[in-house]
């Protein structure tokens, strides 16, 4: 049952997130789909600004983060077959930002330090990925590339560590920028926001309808279970024995039973950029792969570890998929928001049930590449019609 009433933080956090997921949503769609390269640094860029500006419209403590929750739980409740990876990652970018804050205080100090560190744990993000997916055989691979490189374009001098400094100090210098510009863009929201047309309020934004699963869809909590047991067993197997029948078999009954068993998994298996990315990945470690310290290594060693990294991206993508499915049982969900986050539930409905009237009325904002900053401004300063109308709602319930 959803609470008729909510603490006035959680109502802003319920605008801010559902704002934040409906751009996440039209932009981070059109960057995925394009494949542009860093679209989650680009995401993460904007997602700063979003949230620094909402910090000065509605100076509140603990309001990132709780906009975070909402905005990666709608994530998981979206219809992608993949939403693990997107939904942590706001998570952890919200965190961060949320912690920095409190220690350094709503200062524009604070707000740079907090907007480098959400851009830096993009890359923590991606990298941890990264290695769920290839394993620590990329590691080798990256710094045999580099020295290759580094040989070609006689930079001799050059050194990994450089390279690593290099990337760390401009994504410290992007999170300042798009920090700085939230607060310029608050301050500007907080002048214009009476400018913007009042929010009618669509539907019952207090309806529940949004946790029941598409139609068709099955669920079963044995398998949720199955899957985190058997997600960690296959890939020790994969770390022990490679490509060899030992992990190659179970793998392989384990794949096809997914496949079966989740339609969306072979979707995702048919895209052609995917598997573009494994022949990449494949070639790379041919050419690159060999172990500290040697200096000749045959070909078919390298082939045979980019095979291994091959299956066990084939096996993370499918996994993660179906795990990625069974978590949107609406027992789990149910249990999850209602085990005392009565605050929280209500703020998802109140958000979930807003998003398809919050991305209508964002329509100009898929402009936001030709006028970036007057796309936010017009996002952030209609926040305040979205709270009243949360507000109208709550009091023609009670």
């Amino acid at each position: 049952m959803i609470k008729r009433e909510i603490s006035t933080i959680w109502m802003k956090a319920a605008v801010a997130g559902g704002l934040w997921a409906s751009f996440e949503i039209i932009v981070g769609s059109l960057l995925h789909n394009l494949h542009i390269p860093f679209s989650g640094t680009i995401l993460a860029f904007f997602s700063v600004i979003l949230m620094i500006a909402f910090l000065q419209l509605w100076n509140q403590s603990g309001l990132i983060w709780r906009a975070g929750l909402i905005c990666g739980l709608m994530k998981s409740l979206s219809p992608s077959a993949v939403i693990l990876g997107p939904m942590t990652g706001i998570m952890m970018e919200a965190a961060i930002m949320e912690l920095i804050i409190f220690l350094l205080g709503r200062n524009l100090a604070g707000y740079s330090l907090a907007g480098a560190g959400a851009l830096l744990s993009a890359i923590l993000h991606k990298l941890i990925s990264l290695f769920i997916l290839y394993g620590t055989d990329l590691v080798t691979i990256y710094v045999n590339l580099f020295n290759f490189l580094k040989k070609q374009l006689r930079l001799n001098n050059a050194e990994a560590g450089d390279l690593v400094a290099g990337i760390l100090i401009a994504y410290l210098l992007l999170g300042c920028v798009a920090a700085v510009l939230g607060y310029l863009l608050g301050k500007y929201a907080l002048k214009t926001r009476n400018e913007t047309a009042p929010v009618n309020r669509p539907v019952d934004l207090l309806a529940s309808s949004w946790i029941r699963p598409a139609p068709g869809q099955k669920f079963r909590l044995t398998l949720l279970f199955v899957h985190l047991f058997v997600i960690p067993g296959m890939l020790l197997l994969i770390n022990i024995f490679g490509t060899g029948p030992e992990a190659l078999v179970p793998s392989a009954i384990y794949i096809v039973f997914l496949i079966t068993r989740y339609e969306r998994i072979l979707g995702r298996l048919k895209k052609p950029f995917f598997w573009s990315q494994l022949v990449i990945m494949l070639l790379v470690a041919v050419l690159f792969w060999k172990p500290p310290g040697e200096t000749d290594v045959a070909p078919e060693q390298g082939l045979m570890v980019g095979l291994e990294m091959c299956l066990r991206a084939v096996l993370v993508v499918s996994a993660f998929s179906a795990l990625s499915v069974e978590i949107r049982n609406p027992r789990v969900t149910g249990a999850l928001l209602k085990m005392g986050f009565g605050n929280a539930y209500t703020a998802l409905s109140l958000a979930f049930n807003s998003l398809p009237a919050m991305i209508d009325r964002s329509a100009e904002f898929r402009t936001f590449f030709r006028k970036p900053l007057r796309s936010f401004s017009i996002l952030i300063a209609e926040a305040e019609n979205w709270l009243e109308c949360y507000r109208e709602q709550l009091r023609n319930t009670i």
